[in-house]
């Protein structure tokens, strides 16, 4: 449970750094074309609320992917393999 946790808290950091390390980009795309260099707090915020739902959807979909792993172990192997 707890590696399920570090995932968790691990995959949303690594989303947010990302979408604000794209934020940024689009930012830098704007200050070469006019001038001066923009982050808008609602940018910011996009990139909390958004990174948040894919860390948490990374989780669920590995937790969702063990569960489906553990059930195809617990089925016995075929009695004649020929």
């Amino acid at each position: 449970m707890i590696s399920y946790v570090k995932l968790l808290i691990y995959s949303c950091v690594f989303c947010i750094v990302f979408c604000f390390a794209l934020g940024v980009g689009a930012s830098f795309i704007l200050y070469v074309k006019s001038g001066y260099f923009l982050i808008p707090v609602g940018q910011i915020k996009r990139a909390i609320a958004f990174g948040c739902i894919a860390g948490t959807a990374i989780t669920l979909a590995t937790i969702v992917f063990n569960i489906i792993d553990r059930f195809k172990n617990r089925k016995s192997p075929p009695s004649n393999p020929d």
